[in-house]
């Protein structure tokens, strides 16, 4: 296998895309869970408020 130079320019851009990638999927992960666990909350509130 060999290394990349270093000086490559297009190899590092790939690199930035790649990360740039990796971090919008992992916010739109979090974003669908803190979603998700926001409901969850709500609909835990509202049996909580039916109950009383």
């Amino acid at each position: 296998m060999t290394q990349p130079n270093p000086n490559d320019t297009k190899f590092e851009q790939q690199r930035s895309d790649s990360a740039k990638a990796a971090l919008k999927s992992q916010t739109e992960d979090n974003h669908t869970e803190d979603t998700e666990a926001a409901a969850e909350r709500i609909a835990d509130n509202l049996e909580t408020k039916e109950d009383k």
